[in-house]
């Protein structure tokens, strides 16, 4: 009897699409996975978005509002006021918080009540009423927001990445039409750098990008990471891209040809994967650049910013014909359905990374599930949290067995990379480059 399932024009029998994932990719108060990213800051928006009127956002399922008012100080209340529902987007920026449209409700940026025009003077609304508000934190041009329960707070974590000597960093924010997890698990799946990046739409980035690869993947600390390394010409070069759960990513130089020694050159991009909601995502965060990252001078700052990025293939807008010749990571994100299914996939070995991240995060959202507990990262030597993204390159000559000779310098300094996270970034880039010198020098 033919299977139906792997016989030619089989699509009769292939009509049914399960139901999604909802454990990793439902967001929405209540969920499992929307509660376990609630525990950590998440970015919601660029400063210069937040002006003279208030900003009206959704993140993780639940409409707000955000504003600064005339005092400064940043505000996230819930959108609708307390008092009657009108949207606080209409409302009226004032010293202190901001005041309702419809009736003059006054709310201060925590969301306490200051005043109700309407009432007497002695009325209990002010002791009663509250509007759902959400603590900020504003860093390099971001706007964070903590939506978690209140007395789990974390402190703000200052990354390794966010302040280095020599480097400019410009903020942008890209929505896309599809859930967050899509978004996110496609920085743990190397292989489609070769095919779409390079083979299926032309060289898109760094031409040494689409060169052959061997990978390997690691946890760490802060989740995970993967290990690239390329054989370019007289010299090997290792990438460790990082996860930094839990939505967190880091990425190495977009146009990086590998053709001289670096030793643990850092990242061109900190970026989040926010849910918007279950079918909308926010990629939001910093785009780096100096000489070391961009010797050839192929960033274009001007380009970065409110739905848009200096590199192809990030965001909508393109004529259909060009997404179709030329599809970047937003053709291939968007078209796998609002939410993809999971059920429907035929994973393989090459897809070794984006399993891993899935079970790392299914494995820490059921133990926040469980115990209400999330983890929060360590400091260094420096007092800030390391991370695990760079790139290596180093002079070695091929050899008979080059694969091998290329899986254990990418082993080494992957292990490097990880043992030296308590230490300074000078102390870190010494043992990656000792070891190097000793084993491959």
């Amino acid at each position: 009897m033919t299977d139906t399932q792997t016989a030619p024009y089989s699509g009769y029998f292939k009509r049914d699409v399960p139901a999604e994932d909802p454990e990793l990719t439902h967001t929405g108060p209540g969920t499992a996975c929307g509660e376990y990213l609630r525990r950590y800051w998440q970015p919601v928006a660029m400063s210069n978005e937040v002006s003279d009127l208030p900003v009206a956002i959704r993140i993780l399922g639940e409409d707000l509002v955000l504003f600064r008012d005339k005092a400064g100080t940043l505000g996230l209340l819930h959108r609708h006021c307390a008092h009657r529902g009108a949207s606080l987007e209409f409302g009226i920026i004032m010293d202190c918080g901001i005041k309702c449209c419809y009736h003059g409700w006054h709310f201060d940026v925590d969301g306490r009540l200051i005043d109700a025009p309407s009432e007497p003077l002695g009325s209990p609304v002010r002791d009663k009423v509250v509007q759902g508000a959400y603590p900020l934190h504003e860093v390099n041009g971001l706007v964070f927001a903590y939506m978690g329960p209140p007395d789990k707070k974390p402190d703000f974590p200052i990354y390794d990445t966010m302040n280095i000597e020599g480097t400019e960093s410009k903020t942008f924010s890209l929505s896309m039409p599809a859930n967050w997890l899509q978004v996110y698990e496609n920085t743990q799946d190397p292989i489609h750098v070769i095919h779409l990046h390079a083979l299926s739409s032309g060289v898109q980035f760094g031409a040494a990008s689409g060169v052959e690869q061997l990978i390997d993947y690691r946890t760490t600390p802060l989740g995970m990471m993967n290990v690239q390394t390329r054989r370019v010409g007289d010299h090997l070069w290792t990438r460790t891209t990082d996860s930094i759960f839990p939505n967190g990513n880091q990425t190495g130089a977009i146009w990086e040809e590998a053709e001289g020694k670096k030793i643990f050159q850092r990242v061109s991009m900190l970026r989040w994967m926010v849910p918007i909601d279950n079918t909308h995502t926010l990629t939001i965060g910093w785009r780096y650049f100096s000489k070391e990252l961009d010797p050839r001078g192929q960033d274009d700052p001007s380009l970065v910013g409110k739905e848009t990025i200096d590199f192809i293939g990030q965001t909508a807008g393109r004529p259909y014909e060009e997404q179709q010749r030329q599809p970047g990571d937003y053709e291939v994100q968007v078209s796998q359905r609002p939410i993809a299914v999971h059920a429907l996939e035929h994973r393989v070995t090459s897809d070794r990374g984006v399993s891993k991240l899935r079970g790392l995060l299914r494995d820490r959202v059921r133990a926040h599930d469980k115990t209400g507990e999330a983890p929060m990262p360590v400091l260094n030597e420096d007092s800030i949290v390391s991370t695990y993204c760079q790139d290596t390159v180093y002079p070695v000559a091929p050899v008979e067995d080059d694969e091998q000779l290329m899986k254990r310098f990418g082993g080494r300094v992957a292990d490097t990379v990880l043992e030296s996270d308590s230490l300074t970034a000078a102390k870190r880039i010494e043992s990656i480059d000792k070891v190097c010198t000793k084993e491959f020098g």
